[in-house]
């Protein structure tokens, strides 16, 4: 299963982490460490790498967990070495330490790793939390939780997203913490400002109303098909699957038979299909500036993706409806603020795409809400400095 092939890329690549560092990096060498978990921390952690790369003279190391970063992080220029982190045993975060000497550790969002925070405490390593929020239902605030409470006290500073968690850091004695938003926010607006126009998409799209479906699930696209395959007006789709394997990209072709071309087809002739299959990674953030809306994949299973991303070309935003996608701060404001819109069937999905359409006024507002929450990076700058 994709899981269990997932866990054995993850194994796999862990088994290298130190013959990786005893090849590549030299001990003395001063390393600004970073840790994401995935890919969507790793999004969080770009502004942060562009500014130690743009400001310190220091080399960048960039560790993960989930085997869907590696080829991102392993792409990004910025980056000087990188790495899975190996699980969290006492021997090898010693070990770990041995090899390395890192100037800062930066945690990305949520990643504590225990034993990891305890050796650097003792290596009198700094530990910076970034982008991080607390939630009261989490082990750190609850009465068993005493044992991961006091690991987090050896934390140098937290920069975390909101007020409630500032609070709840202070309820448990942790009182270095600053509120500096998400660094998501300005990575949107990085990519939105940079953005190049893409002659391939406008050919496909040929002024026609598009859709795009960006990060789908077969979850997703099982929701979504009949109302694909039932829409009988003009409307282009551009679908970007999470996974963009063979088989991923065969069970959408199967879905919808003979009306799918893909990416790696175009130019051709026949762009007459309804629908494009994007099947290549790391494209889909500059796809929506082309879209009137966008439907953004993960939600049904609640482990919804990057809403931020479309909401920046001031699209409304539509999701699969999931009581944990509650947990993001910015799809809690998004909906807030009508920009985007959580759904249960492909009934919902039918209306509120024909709202959308016959009042251009809903979902609006995606811009403006993006840039006043932007600015978390150069708040971090300025924390950061400090210890750099």
């Amino acid at each position: 299963s994709f899981f269990n092939k997932k866990n054995k890329k993850i194994y796999e690549g862990r088994k290298n982490t130190f013959s990786y560092i005893k090849k590549y990096i030299r001990s003395d060498e001063e390393i600004v460490w970073i840790h994401v978990s995935s890919v969507g921390e790793f999004e969080q952690a770009k502004p942060i790498i562009d500014l130690i790369y743009k400001n310190y003279p220091y080399k960048i190391l960039v560790s993960y967990f989930s085997s869907s970063a590696e080829e991102e992080i392993k792409k990004y220029k910025k980056i000087n070495y990188n790495f899975y982190l190996v699980s969290d045993r006492k021997s090898n975060t010693e070990k770990l330490f041995k090899l390395l000497n890192p100037k800062i550790i930066i945690i990305v969002k949520y990643e504590f790793w225990i034993n990891l925070i305890y050796t650097a405490k003792k290596k009198s390593v700094p530990i910076i939390s970034v982008s991080s929020v607390f939630r009261s239902n989490q082990i750190y605030f609850l009465k068993i939780g005493l044992f991961f409470r006091n690991a987090l006290k050896n934390i140098s500073l937290f920069l975390v997203q909101n007020e409630k968690s500032k609070i709840l850091l202070n309820k448990i004695n942790i009182s270095q913490v600053e509120v500096i938003g998400d660094t998501r926010y300005d990575r949107v607006l990085n990519i939105y400002n940079n953005s190049k126009n893409n002659s391939r998409i406008k050919d496909f799209i040929n002024n026609k109303i598009t859709i795009v479906i960006g990060s789908s699930w077969k979850s997703d696209i099982d929701i979504l098909s009949k109302e694909i395959e039932r829409d009988l007006t003009d409307t282009k789709y551009i679908i970007a699957p999470h996974n963009i394997e063979e088989k991923d990209i065969e069970y959408l072709e199967s879905r919808f038979i003979n009306d799918t071309i893909k990416y790696s087809e175009l130019p051709q002739k026949n762009i007459r299909k309804r629908i494009l299959i994007i099947d290549n990674l790391g494209m889909l953030s500059s796809l929506y500036k082309y879209c009137k809306i966008a439907f953004i994949g993960g939600g049904f299973r609640g482990a919804l993706h990057n809403t931020l991303e479309a909401a920046v070309w001031d699209v409304p935003v539509i999701y699969g409806f999931h009581k944990k996608n509650r947990r993001f701060i910015e799809v809690q404001k998004l909906e807030k603020n009508n920009i985007s819109f959580p759904i249960r069937n492909g009934n919902e999905f039918k209306l509120i795409k024909n709202r959308i359409l016959k009042n251009r006024d809903i979902g609006r507002g995606g811009n403006s809400f993006i840039i006043q929450n932007s600015g978390a990076t150069i708040k971090t700058n300025k924390l950061l400095s400090k210890y750099l």
